[in-house]
C-alpha cells in the first residue's frame, strides 16, 4: 500500500511562483506507526525542540488535546459505572429472592428501582462506547490532518531555509569578490607619501609641504620623515 497519496485540490493549490506541491501521508502510516496520539507522542513533540509550531499546528494541537481530554473523560465515567452496576446486580440478586420467595412488596418495588437503574447504566454505558467510537474516529482524523500539517510546516521550513542558506552563500561570495577587488583597488591608489615627502621638500621646502598637507588633509602620511628629510636638504 502507498504511504503518499497526492489529495484532490492541493496539488492543484495555486502559491507563489516556484512553490512545492508535497503528497499527503496516507491514514495506514497512523496504524503502520503506532500513532494515535500525536500531541503527546514524544516523537512529534522533539520535532518542534528547535523548531516553532505555526498557528495551524497549534490550533491542531489544542482540538487534538480536547479531543484526549474529552477521550479520558468518558473512559474515566465508563469505569466508574462498571462497579456501580455490580454492587445493584447483587442488590437484585438479593432482592429477588425476598420478592418472589418471601412475597415482600417493599422488595419488589425496590427491585424494580434498581431494574430502572440499572437500564439507566445500561444506556449510558452503550452511549458511552459510542461516544468513545466517535472520539477515535475524530482523534484518527485529528492525528492525519496534524502529522500532514506537521510535514507541510517541517519541510517547507527547511526547504525555505535551504534556499535562504544558498542565497546568503551567494551573496557572501560576490562580498568576498567584492572586497577582493577594493583591495586591489587599495593596494593600486596606496602610493608611498614618503617618497614624495622627501622630493617636494627638496623641490619647495619643508614649510610649503607642511601647508600642503594642511589643504590637502594629508597629515600623518609619515609626516615627520619628511620633515627629516627637508632639514637634511636644506642643510
Amino acid at each position: 500500500m502507498r504511504l503518499f497519496k497526492k489529495r484532490p485540490g492541493f496539488a492543484r493549490k495555486a502559491g507563489r511562483p516556484g512553490e512545492y506541491k508535497y503528497a499527503y501521508l496516507d491514514k495506514s502510516v497512523l496504524r503502520q506507526n503506532n500513532i494515535t496520539r500525536l500531541t503527546i507522542d514524544e516523537r512529534w513533540t522533539k520535532l518542534f525542540s528547535g523548531l516553532p509550531m505555526s498557528p495551524a499546528i497549534e490550533r491542531m494541537q489544542n482540538e487534538m488535546n480536547e479531543l484526549i481530554k474529552q477521550e479520558a473523560m468518558l473512559r474515566h465515567e465508563q469505569e466508574s459505572l462498571e462497579p456501580n452496576k455490580r454492587r445493584i446486580m447483587k442488590k437484585i440478586i438479593s432482592l429477588t429472592r425476598d420478592a418472589f420467595e418471601e412475597n415482600d412488596d417493599e422488595a419488589k418495588s425496590e427491585l424494580k428501582k434498581c431494574r430502572k437503574e440499572i437500564e439507566r447504566i445500561n444506556d449510558r454505558m452503550d452511549k458511552i462506547l459510542e461516544d468513545i467510537e466517535r472520539t477515535n474516529d475524530e482523534l484518527r482524523e485529528a492525528n492525519i490532518r496534524l502529522l500532514n500539517e506537521t510535514v507541510h510546516h517541517v519541510f517547507s521550513t527547511l526547504r525555505n531555509n535551504k534556499e535562504r542558506a544558498e542565497a546568503i552563500t551567494k551573496e557572501l561570495e560576490r562580498i568576498r569578490q567584492r572586497e577582493n577587488e577594493l583591495k586591489e583597488e587599495l593596494e593600486s591608489i596606496n602610493l608611498d607619501w614618503t617618497s614624495f615627502a622627501v622630493n617636494f621638500t627638496e623641490l619647495i621646502g619643508s614649510d610649503h609641504v607642511k601647508r600642503l598637507e594642511g589643504q590637502f588633509e594629508l597629515e600623518g602620511l609619515k609626516k615627520d620623515e619628511a620633515d627629516n628629510s627637508g632639514a637634511d636638504a636644506e642643510n
